[in-house]
C-alpha cells in the first residue's frame, strides 16, 4: 500500500510540475501576446497618423491642382498625353509615323510664327500706348500751363483769349435772324 501511495504521490508531484510548467507557458504566452498587442497598437497608431498626414497632403495637393487648373486654360499633361497617345496608336508603319511627324512639325512652325506675330503686335501696341501716354501727358501739361496763365491774367485783368489770339474781340456771337430757332414739341402733345 505504501507503494500505491508513493506512486500516487509521485503522480501528484509530476502533475504539479506539469501544472507549473503549463502555468509558466501560459504566463509566457500572455506576456508575448501583450507585447504583440502593444506592438500592434503602436504600429496602428503610427499608420493612423501617417494616413492623417497623407489625407492632409492629398487635400493640399487637390487645392493646389484646382488652383493651377483655374490659372491655366490648358488641359493637364495627363490629358494631353492620352490625346497624343490616341493619335499615335493607329499609326502602324514608319511612313505613317514620318508623315505624322512632318505634320506636327509644320503645325509647330505655324504656331511659332503666330506667336512671333503676336509678340510683334504686342510690342507695337505697347509702343502706341507709350506714344499716346506721352501725348496725353504733354497735352495735360500744356493745359495746366494755359490754366496757370489764365489765372495769372485774370488776376491782372486781361483775358486768356486775347493773349492767345490778339485779334479776339469779346463780342457775343449772334444767330442770323433769317432762320427761326428750332422748337421742341410740347410735353402735353406726346
Amino acid at each position: 500500500m505504501t507503494q500505491d501511495v508513493r506512486q500516487w504521490l509521485d503522480e501528484i508531484k509530476r502533475l504539479k510540475q506539469q501544472l507549473a510548467q503549463t502555468q509558466r507557458d501560459l504566463n509566457a504566452a500572455v506576456e508575448s501576446s501583450d507585447q504583440w498587442r502593444q506592438r500592434y497598437n503602436t504600429e496602428a497608431q503610427q499608420r493612423r497618423q501617417e494616413a492623417g498626414r497623407y489625407l492632409e497632403q492629398v487635400g493640399e495637393l487637390r487645392g493646389e491642382l484646382e488652383r493651377w487648373q483655374r490659372l491655366s486654360p490648358l488641359p493637364n499633361e495627363l490629358q494631353v498625353r492620352v490625346a497624343v497617345r490616341q493619335e499615335i496608336d493607329p499609326l502602324k508603319t514608319l511612313d505613317e509615323v514620318k508623315a505624322k511627324l512632318i505634320e506636327v512639325m509644320l503645325e509647330r512652325d505655324r504656331s511659332r510664327e503666330q506667336i512671333h506675330q503676336l509678340i510683334e503686335a504686342l510690342e507695337a501696341e505697347k509702343a502706341a500706348h507709350l506714344e499716346t501716354r506721352n501725348s496725353l501727358t504733354m497735352a495735360l501739361g500744356d493745359t495746366v500751363d494755359l490754366l496757370t496763365k489764365a489765372q495769372n491774367q485774370a488776376q491782372s485783368g486781361t483775358s486768356i483769349f486775347t493773349t492767345l489770339n490778339p485779334e479776339y474781340s469779346p463780342t457775343t456771337p449772334q444767330l442770323p435772324e433769317s432762320q427761326p430757332l428750332p422748337q421742341l414739341p410740347s410735353i402735353e402733345d406726346s
